[in-house]
Formats: C-alpha cells, sequence, structure tokens
C-alpha cells in the first residue's frame, strides 16, 4: 500500500495573532459541534477513494486543535482508524496552545492514541509573548509542558520564533537556552515573516514595527543552528531540529513532495498528480460537505516543469538535499541536462554541494535559501 499523510484543520482559536495568516476564525462552540459532525462526513467521503493507501501519519493542526473536547478529538481520530488502513508505526499529532490545554484534557488526549504533542511556545520572554498577542503566560508554559509528559507523551515538540520586533540577539539565545532546559524532543525553530492580511503587516506599513537588522536576523539563525546542535540536536530542515529519531515525519513526507490528504475547512491536498484546497470559511465548509460530501473549491494538476521545480524546492529545505536518481526516476528525465546550468553556478558560488548524487545546501546556502531555490522555479 502506499504511504499518505492525513492533516485534518481545527480553524477556530481564542485570539488571533497579530503575525498570524493561517486559516483561524474566532471561537464558536455551537458551530464547533456541527463542524466534527462534518469532518467525519468528509472523513467517509474520502475513505473508499483511499482503500489501497496506508495513513502514515495524522495531524491535527489549526487554529488550536485543542479548543476542541478531548471526547470531540477522540471521535475524529476513531473515524480515522476506522475509515482507513493505519501503519504501525502511525505518527499522530495534535498542536496545542499553552493556554488551552489542561492535565485531564491532556491525559485523554493521550489515551485516544496520539503520540506526539506540538506545542506553540513561540516565547520564553513575557514582554515578548505580549508583543506577538499571544495569550498564555510563561508560566503556562512551564506548566503544560510538564502536564504533557505526565500524560505520557513521549514525543514533544515546541515551536519558537525568533527576529521579533526589539528582540536581541541575547534574548534569543536566552529563549533557546530555556527551551533545551525542558528537553524537548524537537523544536521548530522559524524566523518572523510579516505576511500581508495581517495586523503586524498593517503596523508595519505605518512604521510602528520595526524589525531587527538583517545582519542581527542572519546572527540569530546562526546562533540558533549554534546552540542545538551543540545540545544534540540535529538540523534537518532548514528550521527544524530534533534529537535523533524524532524527526517530525508528517513534515517530512510534504518536504518528499509525497501524497496528503488535508481535511477541513481550508485544508490542501496532494493526490495522483492533482492539488485541490477546501474553502476556507467554516461555515461554508459545514454547507458544502452536508450538501455534496466535500468542499473542494480550487483543483490543479500540475505540468512536469512545475512539478519538477516544487520538489526541488521542498526538497532542498531539508540538509539532506535531493536524490538525483530518485528524481530523475520520478520524472523520467536528465537532471544535468534539465539543471545542469543552474547547478554548475550554484557549485561556483558555493551555495550548493554535490556528494554521492545528492544535490544539498551548503552551509552558506543555507542562509541563502529562499534566493537559491528560486533558481530553480525560473
Amino acid at each position: 500500500m502506499n504511504p499518505l499523510g492525513l492533516y485534518l484543520h481545527i480553524p477556530y482559536c481564542v485570539h488571533k495573532c497579530g503575525y498570524c495568516d493561517f486559516n483561524s476564525h474566532p471561537e464558536n462552540r455551537e458551530e464547533a459541534e456541527i463542524y466534527v459532525a462534518t469532518i467525519l462526513s468528509e472523513l467517509r467521503h474520502y475513505a473508499s477513494q483511499l482503500a489501497d493507501k496506508t495513513i502514515a501519519t495524522v495531524f491535527f493542526g489549526g487554529g488550536t486543535p485543542t479548543l476542541l473536547s478531548p471526547a470531540n478529538l477522540g471521535k475524529i481520530f476513531g473515524a480515522v482508524k476506522n475509515y482507513y488502513n493505519l501503519g504501525e508505526d502511525c505518527e499522530v499529532t495534535i498542536e496545542a496552545n499553552p493556554a488551552t490545554v489542561k492535565q485531564e484534557a491532556l491525559e485523554q488526549i493521550r489515551s485516544h492514541g496520539f503520540n506526539r504533542i506540538s506545542i506553540g511556545v513561540q516565547s520564553f520572554d513575557a514582554d515578548e509573548l505580549k508583543l506577538l498577542e499571544r495569550i498564555h503566560s510563561v508560566e503556562e508554559i512551564h506548566t503544560t509542558l510538564h502536564r504533557a509528559r505526565l500524560a505520557g507523551f513521549g514525543n514533544l515538540s515546541l515551536d519558537l520564533m525568533f527576529a521579533l520586533p526589539g528582540q536581541s540577539l541575547e534574548k534569543w539565545r536566552a529563549n533557546l537556552r530555556q527551551a533545551l532546559a525542558k528537553k524537548p524532543d524537537h523544536i521548530s525553530a522559524y524566523g518572523l515573516t510579516i505576511e500581508p492580511a495581517t495586523s503586524f503587516f498593517k503596523l508595519q506599513r505605518r512604521g510602528l514595527l520595526r524589525m531587527p537588522p538583517e545582519e542581527i536576523q542572519l546572527e540569530m539563525f546562526r546562533a540558533t543552528i549554534k546552540i542545538l546542535s551543540a545540545a544534540g540536536y540535529n538540523q534537518y530542515e532548514i528550521s527544524n531540529f530534533s534529537r535523533p529519531g524524532f524527526e517530525s515525519k508528517h513534515n517530512l513526507n510534504y518536504w518528499n513532495n509525497g501524497e496528503y490528504l488535508g481535511l477541513g475547512a481550508g485544508a490542501s491536498s496532494y493526490l495522483n498528480g492533482r492539488r485541490f484546497k477546501n474553502t476556507n470559511l467554516p461555515s461554508r465548509y459545514i454547507r458544502a460537505v452536508q450538501a455534496e460530501g466535500a468542499a473542494v473549491e480550487s483543483t490543479e494538476r500540475l505540468d512536469l516543469l512545475h512539478a519538477m521545480g516544487e520538489t526541488i524546492m521542498l526538497g532542498l529545505r531539508r540538509l539532506k538535499g535531493i536524490s538525483i536518481a530518485e528524481f530523475e526516476n520520478r520524472f523520467q528525465v536528465s537532471f544535468e541536462k534539465t539543471y545542469g546550468k543552474v547547478v554548475d553556478a550554484l557549485l561556483d558560488e558555493g551555495l550548493i554541494t554535490l556528494n554521492q548524487n545528492r544535490m544539498a545546501l551548503s552551509r552558506e546556502g543555507i542562509f541563502l535559501a529562499d534566493s537559491v531555490i528560486l533558481k530553480f522555479m525560473a
């Protein structure tokens, strides 16, 4: 059977943070109950189409999935187990906000079969949490991380954010030290980017939000790699670090340009060479599924050049890069004939490496990843 990633989007949040451009909506408990029933219907709708697939990973993202009751989360995952073929070592992740999950709820979620938890810490500094408009406190971070371990989560990931307005290099180093003191199995460390349609974007345009200079942001990224590597965490993707054996299997599937099914409002899928996306607004998603079984609002089939470029774009995010042999086998093309000039130029600049028929970003190329990747998308 062919492995598949399954993503389930829970779109509700207590508050939308100023930097967030994800598909999230204000908490609506009455609608959420209908939403749960709707996602169960959508799971049934796709089940027969995926009878030959094995679900290798399941990821409950948001929004804030832990705003749903443990019973409802268990009901959704129970339907996944009922309708689909789960791999024996299936990785089942839930995202959590430190302010929205209690000890008993964590224990119940773990008992339903969730075996990995990703906690949106973002910062251990109270002023930075206020700036980011996070609803949790520093104390709640420590409490929630402790509770997650007590509940039996042996695979715990933290999300952190650097290059915040006004953030110093030393403050970021302090955040990393506090994260390491919690002994997580995985750390995602992302540089803040200001996205259109966010309140941060509007503030920046008015001159009210000043990011650290680019050279300081680069120093923060370098410090991240140095500090986490010294602590035994392997940088396996540009922004992701893990203890050996604790890489995010779900995200690795994305970076390998593997297949995945996304369910829920705004979720995206990639199956049989076709990309499709659900409608964003929960109420519209509910109406569409109730009427038709699915809520797809857009679909596209990638042409060869687009598919190849996307595979390179995603693959170069991994530190081990891309197997040229696998690429050629997948697309039935000569890598050298297609990209030889681009590769030669990047090799001359020292931005990529070629070893044992693998292409990867060099240590310098990691810091210029976006511009390197663009060369293959032209």
